[in-house]
């Protein structure tokens, strides 16, 4: 149902924020347009809240006492009952790396303090728009599916409405399935594709390679180097990793914090082995230097290798399996190699 702000039935909006003064102002400043507003003082707090009841939109602070704000939209956006609740960060900061962090956890807005009224009602009132747009045209496409036996206009005017809808979450569908910090394909991505992937070479009757990889000591790189000086590092390899694919059926994807997995279709064991060299040169060449401790002097990556000739019926997970065992063994080999997972088929 469409739900408009009036005295009976008002938009619910939750502002998370452990300072007092914060909470005041802005529950003054919404309640004065007539909103709901519901507060807390820590993450803990807004997490039960949310769940007692989901609101139309939540304020949400970066720095609270228990949990940023960051991981907290984090959470919230892997609900599937609260994804689509749009998130307004507030901070004090408003450096470039604060604002690009707090879009790429999932939020749509942010707004720096100390707080401007009109600026906050404006935003607000945007968001608010384009979430109840939004439930308007779910709404009427709905209808639309349900009266398709009416007059020519109305199935004319559905048709156009799906196209619409169809353009937007495609749009949509294409930045969900993108990493926002490598810009490579995501988990959910790779989740997709694999499978896929998987079928396509069983039909073809074709060998299928996968590599898992991860960044060394990159706990020991943030700690030293700091959080920003990561991500840069994460996108160099990532580009790196991309640039020693040559073929344009195979994909590399960021599989978690410092972990990527390459799909090599159509591909044996010495394929994927020379891929992975072709890998390591390209990260050799970006020169990471570590000089604050002995242990580890550049950038560097340990590899997970399987293969296999995939059976028609079957799933590609204990390709992921072995793959990601062949890793455990490259690691405790002394990382900066690559370990195979041994397989009668490759015999």
């Amino acid at each position: 149902m469409n739900k408009e702000p009036n005295h009976l039935n008002p938009f619910d909006i939750l502002v998370v924020d452990d300072y007092p003064d914060n909470l005041r102002v802005l529950t003054a400043i919404l309640a004065e347009q007539g909103y709901r507003v519901r507060k807390a003082i820590n993450g803990k707090l807004a997490l039960a809240t949310i769940e007692a009841q989901a609101p139309d939109l939540i304020l949400l602070d970066i720095q609270l006492p228990d949990i940023n704000g960051y991981e907290l939209c984090r959470q919230i956006k892997a609900n599937p009952r609260t994804y689509a609740i749009p998130i307004l960060m507030i901070s004090i900061n408003d450096q470039a790396e604060d604002i690009v962090r707090a879009f790429a956890e999932g939020a749509v807005d942010y707004i720096k303090k100390p707080f401007q009224p009109e600026e906050v009602v404006i935003r607000v009132k945007t968001q608010l728009t384009i979430r109840n747009l939004y439930h308007q045209l779910e709404h009427q496409n709905r209808t639309l599916f349900e009266k398709n036996h009416q007059l020519k206009s109305e199935v004319e005017q559905r048709i156009q409405t799906e196209e619409s809808l169809k353009a937007a979450n495609l749009k949509l569908e294409k930045l969900a399935f993108i990493d926002g910090l490598t810009e490579l394909g995501n988990r959910r991505y790779f989740d997709e594709q694999l499978p896929r992937i998987w079928r396509q070479m069983a039909r073809n009757k074709q060998y299928i390679s996968l590599i898992i990889c991860d960044l060394d000591y990159f706990k020991i790189y943030n700690d030293t180097y700091g959080h920003p000086a990561g991500d840069i590092c994460l996108k160099q390899v990532a580009h790196g990793i991309n640039r020693a694919l040559k073929r344009p059926g195979d994909a590399v994807f960021r599989y978690g914090g410092e972990e990527f997995v390459i799909i090599l279709p159509e591909t044996p064991l010495e394929g994927a082995i020379q891929v992975t060299k072709n890998i390591q040169l390209e990260v050799e060449q970006l020169h990471h230097l570590h000089n604050n401790f002995s242990i580890y002097k550049k950038t560097t990556l340990s590899f997970g290798i399987s293969c296999q000739y995939p059976e028609p019926e079957t799933s590609p997970t204990a390709l992921i399996i072995q793959a990601d065992q062949a890793l455990y063994e490259a690691k405790t080999q002394g990382r900066n190699t690559y370990a195979i997972y041994s397989s009668p088929n490759l015999l």
